[in-house]
């Protein structure tokens, strides 16, 4: 499996043309180098240490191996507190963003649904309220406990078609094609501690992140086990990881790695501070309104 940590010794560029919406159509392709040769991208084999003087990697770097990364607008549910007690209300805000951890979009309320989750059981969602400043979408949810929880956030589903993708309508529209369905999933951790598996809950999302080891556990410098599962099996895919404030650039991670065939990932955490870890996957799915189906999840949680 291979994996790599963003460094200054590591000084990779992609560019990224003519992205549609949702999935790349355009082509990702290295940057020249001083002979006017593309640079060949290779995935690191190991983790590489990041230094002190780090410089931004754009994550289209790594987008040889999945260019459509490089289009998506990330939606996250971001958490103003991690740490509450039972009974305690706090914020969380939905971003759409290519940014981590600022929205850049403003999502249609309707189309989004915040929910406390717990194994196998959905608390009813919460009143949304959109945030025209920020670009998000806002929340108040209640602390059903003072042990670890996960709140929820789904973007529904919607249909887009062609030329490119760049519409929303089903196949049948007047000129329509390469029309697919797309959802997106969103989790947070909260109250994560060594003392409870509460973070393990598979909340049932088509497409979910779940880790195997605690995060709560995991110091600097030190990996912790994610498990993707798509309609509750494994998924091997690309998996890419950032941090709060790493980068103001778009698209920018501070880790990539590849799940493997049980669906397994390890990501290693080189920064305190609020994470993000994120995959997508692509499929057929023929119905009379669409020709395939595109998720992406995002799980947030607190490393210190």
């Amino acid at each position: 499996m291979d994996s790599g940590v963003a460094s200054d010794r590591d000084p990779l560029s992609f560019v990224v043309m003519h992205g549609d919406r949702f999935g790349c159509t355009g082509e990702a392709r290295a940057a020249p180098t001083s002979h006017g040769l593309p640079r060949q991208f290779e995935p690191r084999k190991r983790s590489m240490s990041m230094s002190v003087g780090i410089r931004i990697v754009a994550a289209a770097a790594l987008i040889a191996l999945a260019p459509s990364v490089v289009c998506a607008q990330e939606f996250i549910l971001k958490p103003f507190s991690t740490t509450v007690e039972a009974g305690e209300r706090f914020s969380v805000a939905v971003l759409s963003t290519r940014i981590f951890m600022r929205s850049q979009k403003l999502e249609v309320a309707k189309d989004v649904r915040i929910e406390l989750c717990t194994e196998g059981k959905r608390e009813p969602p919460v009143p949304l309220s959109p945030n025209h400043i920020a670009l998000t979408i806002d929340a108040r949810v209640t602390a059903p406990s003072s042990t670890t929880f996960i709140v929820c956030a789904d973007r529904l589903a919607q249909i887009w078609s062609s030329p490119n993708g760049d519409r929303e309508a089903t196949k049948r529209a007047p000129g329509a094609s390469s029309s697919f369905k797309t959802e997106q999933f969103a989790k947070a951790l909260v109250n994560l501690s060594v003392s409870d598996d509460g973070y393990k809950a598979v909340v049932g999302d088509r497409l979910e992140i779940v880790p195997v080891t605690n995060p709560a556990a995991a110091k600097v410098g030190e990996e912790i086990t994610f498990k993707v599962l798509f309609d509750g099996q494994p998924l091997s895919t690309p998996v890419f990881a950032t941090y709060d404030r790493f980068s103001e650039n778009e698209t920018t991670y501070a880790y990539y790695t590849e799940a493997a065939d049980d669906g397994t990932a390890k990501v290693q955490i080189t920064h305190p501070g609020l994470w993000i870890v994120r995959v997508e996957t692509k499929v057929p799915e023929e119905t009379e309104d669409h020709d395939s189906y595109l998720a992406r999840a995002v799980l947030v949680f607190r490393a210190k």
